[in-house]
């Protein structure tokens, strides 16, 4: 029986290891299957099940070559069990990996939009075991995301096994499924992909990166304004902004949910707004306010989610606890917005809003003074969210973001904007801390997005790099620290075009976030006048240290000598620190304006600098005004101590617009070599 799309061999496409089908399980979840989808959808649906026993000997066998035609299907169901993720398997290799690299090249797309708004992948897996954590990784990084599958599992104490038909209720069995109810689930799922499929004017198409979620795949949005601080104690504000902060990242990991970025709901902070200001700033249709009042081990929290068009209260609630009850509370907050908004959760929606890293609430409280601290962005102030963040660590060793705070914490100490540690310093003293972070939660997006920045800074291993970019992204798509970092990384590799898309979609979710990215594409784009017209606007919207910063950089590369001076001279009064970084480009700008007295007065600090230590990259920075000054020899010896040193800033060397003019240096061709960029 062919497909019921023209073109196609099949509807269904059945994937197992034959040695899961000795008992027969496979056969008879096959035909409980075709019996259900036969009640389900109107019109016979074609299944592929290979019923061949002497499959087993494909294992070793080349593949048939009418496979490829079999494969040639709408959807995928692997059967996941302790044995098929096999890298040298039949069923891995020739079934699974094939198709996923086949439909990803198809009119369909892997991956597809349905008409409830929720997305869901042509491969449906199923799973019959609890696998272990190498083959749960192998399947997400064939997947490029979170493994979300229907299961059939029967789970007791030492028990981890197949569902049987026959345990229609068995009280013993700690999943709670029953057989014929996830064959039902699985069958409306096939139903609502293949209707889909066939109305694409109800469902379209997504072809995007991974991590970012489509603006057509937004149903709702909501902004998490501050919650108040009633309580009579000042210094309490921490805790309010910390549950505020919470609430706002659990919903941002969301799939179908339009979340505000922390740093623009945070603009509103102190201010009372007016709500459709609000919504008209950050363009969304909800606000969630709140306050907090803590006094001892006793919580009063309130909470209002209001509608921005018409200021009508959608919910609001009133919770009187006490401190223990503090996750519950937030797991209630969470869930009670996504009943309002009806919003439809996938499986992985459900377990990240419910998720809690800590049952400790001294270490919850400790983690959230620290987080507090950090976000400060001043020496003193990371300092002191490490000590706290390892006070959270003394109480609960177990937490797992509380080691990913200490692993940011020294990488941020390494940065040009801090400049107290080298790279290789802040490195060992890193990744201690973020292998325990990863070891404890796997799943952690904080622990994959320092993980990327320690593999692209430290190892130069850019490949890696952007799996775990896409992988933080994936996990947690709401986050625009990892959004602006992921963008900075596709800018070194020249995919500027991909670049600016993300850039431009964080500052959809997040418009105040203070990062520079979208200036940059647009100047790497070679749209140098919309580069410096958008930085002006944001400098409008805020005179902060990284706008002004980077209006220095843009005026500088576009051949503005003075402007850019003058930017980077006011960002170095904000930032009060001679920060290597803007000492480098001020020694390019006056390099290029004919001031060479200046140049070389910069250049004379940074190489003081320098005899203290490598912190900040100076040997690069050193670089950039020598290449400002014309002297090529001495640029290329600096940036061939940067290369030796390790400097931080070595990924920006093949988009520096003062090493434009040495590109064409068999030596600096050489070091663009070592550095492993992707081609």
């Amino acid at each position: 029986m062919p497909s019921i799309v023209p073109g196609y061999s099949y509807d269904i496409f059945i994937s197992y290891r034959h040695n899961d089908n000795r008992s027969g399980w496979v056969t008879e979840f096959v035909k409980a299957l075709q019996e259900e989808l036969a009640v389900t959808i109107k019109e016979p649906v074609s299944v592929y099940f290979d019923t061949n026993p002497h499959d087993g000997l494909l294992e070793t066998h080349n593949v048939d070559k009418s496979l490829e035609g079999k494969l040639k299907c709408l959807i995928f169901i692997p059967i996941i069990s302790q044995t098929y993720c096999d890298t040298k398997s039949f069923a891995w290799q020739h079934e699974f990996c094939a198709f996923n690299k086949l439909v990803k090249e198809d009119q369909f797309a892997r991956d597809i939009k349905l008409s409830n708004g929720n997305v869901a992948g042509r491969i449906l897996p199923v799973k019959i075991h609890d696998v272990d954590a190498d083959d749960k990784t192998l399947l997400e990084n064939e997947l490029s995301g979170v493994l979300r599958a229907i299961e059939f599992i029967y789970k007791e104490a030492g028990v981890n096994r197949p569902l049987n038909s026959k345990e229609e209720n068995s009280a013993k069995n700690q999943n709670q499924t029953v057989y014929r109810n996830q064959v039902n689930k699985l069958a409306n799922a096939i139903k609502e992909i293949l209707h889909a499929i066939r109305n694409p004017s109800a469902s379209i198409t997504i072809n995007h990166p991974v991590g970012l979620p489509d603006p057509h795949e937004i149903l709702d949005s909501i902004a998490v304004l501050p919650f108040t601080n009633m309580s009579s104690d000042p210094e309490q504000e921490y805790f309010s902004d910390g549950i505020t902060e919470e609430i706002l990242n659990a919903l941002a990991q969301l799939s179908n949910l339009k979340v505000a970025g922390r740093t623009s709901s945070f603009q509103f902070k102190n201010k009372n707004p007016d709500l459709r200001a609000v919504g008209n700033k950050l363009n969304v249709s909800t606000v969630l306010e709140g306050s907090v009042r803590r006094q001892g081990n006793k919580l009063r929290i309130t909470v209002q989610l209001i509608k921005v068009e018409d200021g009508f209260h959608l919910w609001s609630e009133r919770y009187d606890r006490m401190m223990d009850d503090i996750f519950a509370i937030q797991d209630e907050i969470a869930s009670s917005i996504v009943d309002k908004l009806k919003i439809t959760l996938l499986d992985k929606d459900r377990h990240r809003i419910n998720k809690s890293h800590t049952k400790n609430t001294v270490a919850y409280d400790l983690y959230l003074k620290g987080s507090y601290e950090l976000r400060k962005t001043t020496p003193e102030g990371i300092r002191n969210g490490m000590d706290l963040y390892k006070k959270a660590i003394q109480v609960d060793s177990s937490f797992s973001l509380a080691y990913a705070g200490l692993s940011t914490g020294y990488l941020m100490l390494a940065s040009v904007f801090i400049a107290e540690l080298t790279g290789k310093e802040a490195a060992e003293l890193s990744k201690p801390y973020l292998d325990k972070a990863l070891l404890l939660d796997p799943h952690l997006a904080e622990a994959h997005q320092q993980l990327a920045f320690y593999t692209l800074y430290h190892d130069w291993d850019f490949i890696n790099a952007e799996k775990e970019y896409r992988r933080a992204h994936e996990l947690n798509p709401g986050n625009s620290v990892i959004t602006s970092i992921y963008v900075d990384f596709l800018n070194f590799i020249k995919k500027h075009d991909q670049a600016l898309r993300f850039a431009d979609e964080q500052l959809e979710k997040d418009p105040y976030f203070p990062g520079p990215r979208k200036a940059l594409c647009l100047y790497y784009l070679n749209r140098h006048q919309e580069a410096i017209d958008f930085q002006r606007a944001r400098i409008e919207q805020s005179n902060s240290y990284p706008h002004l910063f980077t209006y220095g950089f843009v005026t500088l590369s576009t051949g503005n000598f003075a402007e850019a001076i003058e930017s980077l001279s006011e960002a170095m009064d904000i930032a009060q620190h001679r920060l290597p970084r803007i000492l480098g480009w001020m020694g390019a700008a006056y390099a290029k304006l004919g001031r060479q007295d200046k140049a070389n007065e910069l250049l004379n600090e940074l190489k003081e600098r320098r005899k203290n230590s490598n912190a900040g990259s100076p040997n690069f920075f050193i670089a950039v005004i020598y290449a400002g000054l014309g002297e090529k020899e001495l640029a290329l010896e600096w940036l061939t101590k940067a290369y030796e040193e390790h400097d931080w800033e070595m990924p920006w060397l093949i988009t520096e617009p003062q090493f434009y003019p040495l590109h064409d240096d068999p030596r600096f061709k050489n070091l663009v070599n070592k550095m492993n960029f992707p081609e």
